[in-house]
């Protein structure tokens, strides 16, 4: 509209800006009247503008806590006004700080590299043992169900699709969320950490056993001599512990599935 000189009286700038912090999307309609008899190119007018807006899943403020509660800082990437993305941002409990709007379909993987490359402050120890803080490199995971998020969804250290998304933001995701409801993202992050856990503990497990066991194997209790023998360990018994080994890995993941309704692994019922 200012690129083709459209001026828009006090009037409606003043019902365009109270329909943006609704959180609505504005539309300007504009044209001229173009005659052949006339030399002079006549210029455009302002004829119609109108609001539009998304309606706000009800579930989306109590996902957006639950997050914030999980220690995960929310943005939101949109390519609407800077009004009226924080107007949506500050309903679903989005800091007006953490908004980044007017972002063009090809510009939202460039932000996500921003998200990235801006980092997180963490504490460390120094050489001496006293604490200082430095920054790292932020862990970036984006949801998005759009064409034009695709992009944004490859970039993303995370990609998350919903599914009833479009097929190019699925084929571009790391993780589709079956059901629509974005109470599905909790549960993936609980999900994701808690199987992270295990497979620490695993191989913490894994490494004091075969640490334990290997020594025995190789002979090193050989030289004692306990009564009518030398202690050894047979090659029957040795592929027995080897086996435990895996065996034990093996239950303590499936333990997982025991306690999946103590970490709180509950998934999204249909009518909420």
């Amino acid at each position: 509209m200012a690129e083709n000189n459209v001026v828009l009286s006090i009037e409606n700038q003043t019902l365009l800006d109270s329909w943006k912090m609704e959180g609505k999307s504005v539309i300007l309609i504009a044209a001229k009247e173009i005659s052949t008899g006339q030399k002079a190119q006549q210029a455009h007018e302002l004829s119609a503008i109108a609001a539009i807006a998304d309606q706000l899943r009800p579930e989306s403020f109590q996902v957006v806590s639950a997050l914030r509660k999980r220690g995960i800082d929310v943005w939101m990437l949109s390519g609407d006004n800077e009004k009226t993305a924080k107007a949506v941002a500050g309903k679903v409990g989005i800091e007006a700080s953490n908004v980044i709007a007017g972002v063009l379909p090809d510009q939202k993987a460039d932000q996500i590299k921003y998200l990235q490359r801006r980092g997180v402050e963490v504490p460390s120890r120094g050489l001496f043992g006293y604490l200082k803080q430095e920054t790292s490199r932020a862990t970036v995971a984006m949801v998005g169900d759009g064409i034009n998020d695709s992009p944004a969804l490859t970039v993303a250290d995370v990609g998350i699709a919903i599914g009833s998304g479009s097929e190019v933001a699925i084929s571009s995701a790391g993780f589709v969320l079956v059901s629509s409801n974005l109470r599905s993202l909790p549960v993936l992050i609980d999900l994701s950490r808690a199987v992270f856990r295990r497979i620490k503990f695993n191989f913490f497990w894994a490494a004091v056993y075969n640490m334990v066991a290997l020594p025995v194997a190789a002979g090193v209790l050989y030289p004692i001599n306990s009564g009518g023998g030398r202690i050894r360990l047979d090659p029957v018994w040795a592929a027995l512990a080897m086996a435990l080994s895996s065996i034990s890995v093996v239950i303590s993941s499936l333990v997982l599935r025991v306690r999946a309704p103590v970490i709180g692994f509950r998934a999204p019922k249909e009518q909420d």
